[in-house]
């Protein structure tokens, strides 16, 4: 009996050590392996007739199609399994409610965390009206609205799947080069005040971002790239048209050079206060009317500089993917006196200003109705450990750069805005003593608050993406 007992704790040492081999090796295999990635390309065209954004309030209905919009999908994948998506679309921006079923339709079909999906607008001005939820004395949302919406989420749901379908292990590498297809656009008018005008000292974030994802199996690559410019070519030569504006050109610019075959990813950065530089009239300081080919140099220049920062020295990266996403609470001032409504009630040419004043007005009398600030969407991903990504809702201006740079030192970042959701422009505490319309007047068309920012957004970013930080870096237990 005693050897039988021997002769079996043998075999159960040698079946567990086995076994225990055997997780070894798989846990090996899984730490080691390689990140992966998939993509995939839809076209998001709306129908003709539908409402066009950038322009306020919903005036201008779409008779033609310039060029076709498209929406794109990477799937990235870190050797632990954790998954990030983003997703790029050809359009003004996104509302909350919209934003939010893209986001929690994608965390279904993939798995992914919520935080780690994120839907960048280009921000093109002659795209489809997204943003009726936002302005003031707009009419319930068209069924022509409400259709193209659902379509959007359908084909964004099954560019998902492909992406996922499509997934191959990848090299990842970044690359980082300026830009000059930009210029500041907060310059002083003849009374020294700030207005759109081409400001060559202003503030202007010239950094170009490209993200590689070449697939070890030989197949074209991705391209993922950012830059800070206003799209907004097109529509004021070619008011009723769809377009994807200059993002449109390079991608197909890039697609020549580096082969059709080539996935293209434009997402826009911090473009709150820049306007295409090919537009800036130095010697007169004004933007001048564009014409079509203003359109084609734009984005010809920005894929020539895109392929000049390919031939840089890249970072490869080691996939290690985290994210968090904040709202912080970004206070606004006291609202503008009602003399601006009083004076827009008495524009004829604009029936749309007329009903802001209409929508406006009452509530100055009642005192009700005034925000006192927004919950910003604010978010953190890191992409590697020497590489992380800082993105915001609505459209921050360049001037947020430096400073968002400086509070997360020394981690080595790119920003992107017009993420997640559409809300106001995002100028910096310094920049509301100035004016302007990035502070002022964009807000005067707004349901929640026609009023500035407060004193106050500066810190409450500096605190989010702090306390972000340390929970994306905190050990887990």
């Amino acid at each position: 009996m005693s050897s039988m007992r021997l002769l079996f704790g043998i075999l159960l040492s040698l079946l567990t050590g086995f076994e225990t081999s055997l997780l070894a090796d798989t846990a090996s295999q899984v730490t080691g392996s390689e990140p992966s990635a998939g993509w995939a390309e839809v076209e998001i065209t709306p129908p003709l007739g539908i409402y066009l954004g950038g322009r306020g309030g919903p005036i201008t209905k779409s008779t033609k199609v310039l060029d076709p919009l498209y929406a794109q999908v990477t799937y990235l994948k870190d050797a632990k399994g954790t998954g990030l998506v983003l997703v790029s679309l050809d359009t003004v921006g996104i509302a909350h409610d919209l934003s939010d079923r893209i986001r929690t339709a994608i965390v279904r079909e993939l798995g992914v965390e919520y935080n780690l999906v994120v839907i960048n607008c280009s921000h093109t001005h002659s795209g489809p009206y997204m943003i009726r939820d936002l302005m003031a004395a707009v009419e319930p949302t068209p069924p022509i609205e409400s259709d193209y919406f659902k379509s959007l989420t359908d084909k964004l749901i099954l560019a998902t799947r492909t992406a996922k379908t499509n997934l191959s292990p990848v090299t990842v590498e970044v690359f980082e080069g300026t830009s000059k297809v930009g210029i500041n656009r907060r310059g002083k008018n003849k009374q020294g005040k700030i207005g759109i005008i081409p400001n060559p000292d202003g503030p202007m974030n010239e950094k170009l971002w490209v993200m590689k994802l070449t697939p070890t199996n030989g197949k074209a690559p991705a391209l993922v790239f950012s830059y800070s410019c206003h799209p907004v070519i097109v529509y004021e030569y070619a008011g009723s048209a769809i377009s994807a504006d200059f993002p449109g050109v390079t991608r197909n610019t890039l697609r020549e050079k580096l082969g059709k075959d080539l996935h293209c990813q434009f997402i826009q950065g911090t473009a709150g206060d820049m306007r295409p530089r090919i537009l800036a009239d130095l010697q007169k300081k004004r933007f001048r009317a564009p014409k079509p080919e203003d359109l084609q140099q734009a984005g010809h220049d920005l894929a020539d500089d895109v392929m000049a920062t390919l031939k840089t020295s890249g970072t490869k990266l080691n996939l290690n993917l985290a994210g968090t996403m904040d709202r912080p609470f970004l206070p606004r001032d006291k609202p503008p006196g009602k003399e601006i409504y009083e004076a827009m009630a008495k524009e004829e040419k604009s029936k749309y200003r007329q009903a802001v004043a209409a929508y406006w007005l009452p509530r100055y009398e009642s005192g009700d109705g005034f925000s006192r600030g927004d919950a910003w969407p604010l978010g953190l991903i890191r992409l590697a450990d020497n590489q992380w990504v800082v993105y915001s809702g609505g459209e921050p201006c360049a001037e947020w750069v430096p400073k968002i740079t400086q509070w997360l030192a020394p981690r080595h970042l790119v920003v992107w805005g017009y993420s997640q959701e559409s809300i106001s422009y995002l100028p910096t505490e310094e920049m509301l003593a100035a004016g302007g319309y990035e502070v002022h007047e964009s807000n005067h068309t707004r349901s929640t608050t026609p009023a500035a920012f407060a004193p106050g957004i500066n810190e409450a970013a500096r605190q989010s993406l702090l306390r972000q930080a340390a929970f994306i870096e905190a050990p887990v237990k």
